[in-house]
């Protein structure tokens, strides 16, 4: 196999697709790793990212990777981003479903078993 980018990296349509709650716990300001500034309180525990409240979604941390390649596009806050975005499994149920809704072609067997033992 000769591709050299992870899908993610040429995707980004999960962060285009889904809310993204989370504990405030995980907030900065909490002690947690996410920016307060890209997310608001939802209630008394939970936060979510801007950005996806509303349709179309688009998270405030999605963003272009210029570095990495053309079309390259990723979470800005990567190292910082929720649990909830840590936990969404690559080559799901959900990401199939969503890479469809966006008119991706499905990830190919092979695809998901290279990044899966290059992991």
């Amino acid at each position: 196999m000769s591709q050299t980018l992870h899908p993610c990296l040429t995707c980004g349509v999960c962060c285009q697709n889904y809310r993204v709650e989370f504990s405030i716990y995980e907030l900065q300001s909490m002690g947690g790793t996410v920016p307060d500034h890209m997310a608001h309180e939802v209630n008394g525990n939970r936060a979510r990212m801007n950005g996806t409240a509303q349709h179309p979604v688009r998270c405030v941390a999605l963003s272009p990777l210029p570095h990495l390649g053309e079309g390259c596009v990723g979470c800005g806050i990567y190292e910082q981003r929720s649990r909830n975005c840590r936990d969404f499994p690559f080559a799901s149920y959900g990401c199939h479903d969503t890479r469809a809704k966006f008119g991706l072609e499905p990830l190919t067997e092979e695809e998901v078993e290279y990044w899966r033992e290059a992991a």
